[in-house]
């Protein structure tokens, strides 16, 4: 049976605005995904965060998605709208590729000043993870795409990505522009998914790294899903363009039959997002539905 567990109060529904505007707020309101770790100054609290001005949200438009919607792009642009909209702080660049006789070294993906004037590097990076073997291990939560871990990430972050404005040849296109790059940032947003039954008891075990105020999902084998989901309640798949903020009457809701039905066609996704809906088609809670070659293909990687 189905337990009711809301979201966390800091997710914000905001039922006058369109979902494109309720994406940005949760793009910058959200908890972090990571706030220690070896590398803390990297990290932004959550109070951080919430300091950042909801202002402008109001200006977007309605969100018309491309029929290649690529969800890291969708996250950067909503950033890249909402700065260039804030007074105290100037764009200077944004997906500046560094590249060198040939070779490409990296990307910056925002180069900005506030207040201040000191020139920051802000990494942008959105991410869901899914919690498999012993929870404290960043590589035990694999991706939707199970090549992906949290640890693969934030190695490749905290090793390359966020140490961009030291490699020799992003210091001499900087220097060109006339950059100093004084702060380096990861914007890093997304969710944890915890096995169902843990997920439903509260059993929340994480790795270090992971700020404990993080938005949280289940996730059940596609064999058990009738087993424990609540046959009166309604569900959605979720495509890309809504995995960001929560939903609200956003989609078209389903039986658990035929989320079953649908789920067990040949060209379902390994990993599919759905969401727990009310009476009212508001989200209740959220969590992938994966496929045998999911876990399969964890177990090979552990």
């Amino acid at each position: 049976m189905f337990a009711i567990i809301l979201f966390s109060p800091t997710i914000l529904y905001m039922p006058a605005l369109n979902r494109q505007q309720r994406d940005l707020a949760w793009c910058l309101q959200s908890p972090a995904l990571i706030s220690n770790g070896d590398h803390g100054s990297f990290w932004p609290n959550d109070d951080w965060y919430h300091g950042l001005s909801l202002g402008m949200t109001e200006g977007l438009p309605k969100p018309k998605f491309p029929d290649k919607f690529r969800l890291g792009r969708h996250f950067e642009q909503l950033i890249q709208f909402w700065l260039h909209h804030q007074p105290h702080k100037n764009l200077l660049a944004a997906n500046l590729q560094v590249n060198d006789t040939g070779r490409t070294f990296g990307e910056f993906d925002l180069l900005m000043t506030q207040d201040d004037g000191q020139p920051e590097h802000w990494e942008l990076a959105i991410k869901f993870f899914l919690a498999t073997g012993n929870h404290q291990n960043p590589l035990n939560w694999y991706g939707p795409n199970p090549d992906d871990s949290l640890g693969s990430k934030y190695t490749r972050l905290v090793e390359h990505q966020l140490q961009l404005s030291r490699n020799p040849a992003a210091m001499a296109l900087l220097n060109k522009m006339g950059i100093s790059v004084a702060t380096t940032l990861c914007f890093l947003k997304g969710r944890l998914f915890y096995p169902y039954t843990e997920f439903i008891a509260e059993n929340f075990c994480f790795p270090d790294i992971v700020n404990p105020g993080h938005e949280k999902g289940w996730w059940l084998p596609l064999a058990s899903l009738t087993t424990h989901l609540d046959d009166t309640r309604r569900y959605a798949i979720l495509d890309k363009q809504y995995w960001l903020a929560p939903i609200q009457q956003d989609v078209k809701d389903q039986t658990i039959t035929d989320l079953s039905t649908l789920l067990h066609l040949p060209e379902a996704q390994m990993a599919t997002l759905v969401a727990v809906l009310d009476e009212q088609g508001t989200e209740i809670s959220r969590g992938f539905i994966v496929k045998d070659a999911w876990l399969e293909k964890t177990e090979v990687n552990h």
